[in-house]
């Protein structure tokens, strides 16, 4: 099968992780560190993410115009790179044109976050400037297919975005074989009014701000697929398929390997034309088309990183035709193990240098002896800026002493944090602590992790004090250190800071530390779990309920649960809360358990809260084990109630997901669950509550996992299992 293996991001870390960096000398390319500032460095570009960097508290955030300028700043006068691939753009698309779903718990506060940095701060604008301001290229980096999800592949809670397109035109969605089931991620380009919409939305954007190229990646991050076959079946690609194999039926016959190879080739097909029709609208601006290859199968489109299979399907990716027809002007090859990208990069050159298309290769550290035959032969190497280990980790080159803490050039002063964060530099934690009021945001931020490095406990009251800082990315690393090195006196200065900032990384890196803190702040995180601040009674709820995770129940069960049941309370304070308690099941005590369970099932039962009754179906799904029989049997029941409101003319709110809680619920009580989602879908009386007892069973969706099934059983259980398709819910 194509496209049937990939390598996990950390196996690609192990394989190739021990690398070295180097700085260049004039005329070999390649060299040591002691580069003048005349030399000509190396050509090299970078790819800047913004999505895990927006999302966790444990990465350096890319949030403010000051940053990113920084950032600009040091890769350009340190690397001299002179384009930058930036994730934000993506972002801001989203932003625009994705229908996002209130009913995540934790989606929802990211994205209204990520809508304070675009909107407000407009991280957008400042990247696209500081990148031109120093004479560097900016280009938008984005999904080939990736538009979103319905929402019922969430599964912990619905998936958090799905593109307006794919809402409005669920027909526009690739579909399977029965044109029942929509493939999760993207739209399908067999239809020119999608291509044209689209195309219009790019180029939108791109002329709005000032972007000079478009590069796409071409995985769809979901694990919605069962199988590679499994979509691809809309008319247009089935009549052009029909071009050639008249007489084979696409949907019902068994195909040949022959047939198989034409229909990804009709799939690509479309995806060319509309890669063709949007060079046409860049050319006439001057902007540049490029398109991330997999390195291990580069005729195909690449899986997501951990993936055993690509979330589209198998799509040709007919890189020849657009080499050839001038379509692209870069193939970038994406990360893997070397030797596979080596192998690609040898199968594109004859065929990109004739048609002079740019090479580009993703690197985890561009300046490796690998790379050098190939930049001598004009292919630049990627570095990911975001990444704390990437190749171009130096801030300047030039050397750190003492002297360096107070040198006017803050690169210096920074990289001097950076080596005695990694030990090659030794420094009185007094001397690095008089940093953390710098001038400049980069310092101070790194200023917190050289002070965490050190487990400089002498100086957790200028740690503290960076809690309240004016740059949110300070504030986090400040939050991250407490949770390692803190006092006495740290969670009430916590508290203190969390009702002047409540941005959403903020509040993760508070909890994190609330939590480290453990006990000996208990009595703090306790009161502010009734503080009239809403940060702060969320951030110090959500930190006991990984307290009560911890084990220390006695405490912290009880005021949970009191939380949950409060219904003048917060929804997703009470979400947390229910957390807390359903991650502590197996530590409580019989009692305990008890009344959990009794107070999941009245939640499940009577929460007009959707969000509330969610996360305590959620919760059901998880007490199997400490349930005895009658109990089991009582849950049971209650999921099934709340299963059948999803039926025909179902008017809720969660209509296009919530079912599938139930239904994960359901199949978490073993045999007897399974019983009743079976006897939904036998009954004929009621067309929606047998389709989604279908789907549950078997059409399954598990959190972060793709449900691989082969493809003959898929085909089998539709046809002996598949109720009447009742079509799409909005």
């Amino acid at each position: 099968m194509h496209n049937s293996h990939t390598i996990s991001r950390r196996s690609v870390l192990q394989s190739i992780g021990g690398l070295t960096a180097a700085a260049l000398v004039p005329g070999s390319g390649f060299a040591n560190e002691e580069q003048s500032a005349g030399d000509k460095p190396m050509p090299l570009y970078v790819f800047c993410g913004t999505g895990d960097h927006l999302w966790g508290s444990y990465l350096d955030p890319v949030d403010s115009p000051a940053t990113i300028e920084a950032m600009f700043e040091w890769m350009s006068d340190t690397y001299g790179i002179s384009r930058v691939y930036w994730r934000g753009g993506q972002t801001m698309m989203w932003d625009r044109h994705y229908n996002f779903i209130t009913h995540n718990l934790q989606s929802a506060d990211w994205t209204q976050w990520k809508r304070h940095l675009y909107r407000d701060l407009k991280i957008n604008e400042a990247a696209v400037k500081a990148a031109h301001d120093r004479g560097m290229e900016a280009f938008i980096y984005t999904g080939l297919f990736e538009f979103g999800v319905q929402p019922d592949v969430g599964v912990i809670g619905p998936y958090p975005f799905e593109d307006e397109v794919r809402v409005a035109h669920p027909e526009w969605c690739p579909v399977d074989r029965w044109g029942q089931r929509r493939c999760p991620g993207p739209i399908s380009f067999c239809y020119p009014e999608a291509r044209k919409l689209i195309i219009d939305r790019y180029i939108s954007h791109i002329d709005e701000f000032g972007y000079d190229g478009i590069n796409f990646y071409t995985y769809v991050e979901n694990c919605g697929i069962r199988y590679e076959d499994e979509f691809g079946f809309n008319q247009p690609i089935i009549d052009e398929f029909n071009k050639r194999y008249p007489d084979v039926d696409l949907c019902r016959d068994k195909l040949t390997e022959e047939h198989k190879h034409h229909w990804y080739a009709c799939r690509g097909k479309f995806v060319t034309d509309f890669l063709r029709e949007l060079q046409a609208e860049l050319s006439k601006r001057g902007k540049t088309l490029s398109v991330i290859i997999d390195s291990k199968n580069p005729d195909y489109a690449q899986p997501w990183w951990s993936q055993k299979v690509a979330g589209t399907g198998i799509i040709k990716m007919d890189w020849q035709t657009w080499v050839r027809e001038g379509i692209v002007q870069e193939l970038w090859v994406q990360l893997g193990p070397s030797k596979n990208q080596c192998e690609t990069l040898d199968t594109l050159e004859d065929e990109c240098r004739q048609h002079n298309v740019k090479l580009t290769v993703r690197t985890i550290d561009p300046f490796e002896n690998t790379w050098r035959p190939y930049v001598e032969k004009g292919v630049t190497p990627v570095a990911v800026i975001t990444w704390q280990r990437n190749g171009i980790e130096r801030i300047t080159h030039r050397p750190t002493d003492a002297g360096s803490f107070s040198d006017t050039d803050w690169k210096l002063r920074l990289q001097a944090l950076k080596d005695v964060e990694s030990g090659t530099l030794e420094i009185p934690a007094e001397t690095v602590a008089s940093l953390t009021t710098d001038p400049h945001v980069l310092v101070r931020r790194r200023t917190m992790h050289a002070l965490k490095a050190m487990k400089a406990k002498s100086q957790v009251a200028a740690i503290e004090g960076r809690l309240f800082d004016e740059e949110s990315s300070v504030r986090i690393a400040a939050a991250n250190v407490l949770a390692t090195v803190n006092s006495s006196n740290t969670a009430q200065r916590i508290v203190e800071a969390l009702q002047k900032n409540d941005g959403f990384q903020f509040k993760l890196g508070c909890v994190e530390a609330l939590t480290a803190i453990g006990e000996s702040g208990l009595a703090i995180i306790l009161k502010g779990t009734e503080h009239t601040n809403y940060a702060v009674r969320e951030t110090c709820i959500r930190s006991l309920a990984k307290i009560c995770a911890g084990g220390l129940v006695n405490k912290t069960f009880p005021v949970l649960s009191e939380i949950a049941g409060d219904n003048d309370e917060d929804e997703k304070i009470r979400c947390y809360a229910l957390e807390g308690d359903v991650n502590s099941r197996l530590k409580l005590n019989r009692d305990q358990q008890s009344k959990l369970i009794r107070q999941l099932i009245n939640l499940t039962d009577n929460e007009n809260t959707t969000l509330v009754q969610l996360r305590a179906t959620w919760g059901l799904g998880h007490v199997h084990g400490i349930c005895d029989q009658p109990t089991r049997e009582e849950v049971v029941s209650c999921l099934a109630r709340g299963f059948r409101k999803y039926g025909d003319g179902c008017q809720r709110d969660d209509a296009a997901y919530g079912w599938r809680l139930f239904g994960n619920a359901l199949l978490n009580q073993h045999s007897r669950g399974r019983n009743v989602l079976e006897s939904f879908r036998k009954q004929t009386d009621d067309k929606w509550l047998a389709w989604l007892a279908y789907e549950v069973v078997y059409l399954p969706h598990r959190f972060m996992k793709i449900e691989l099934i082969e493809e003959e059983t898929a085909i089998e259980q539709h046809k002996q299992f598949a109720p009447a398709f009742p079509g799409y819910r909005s």
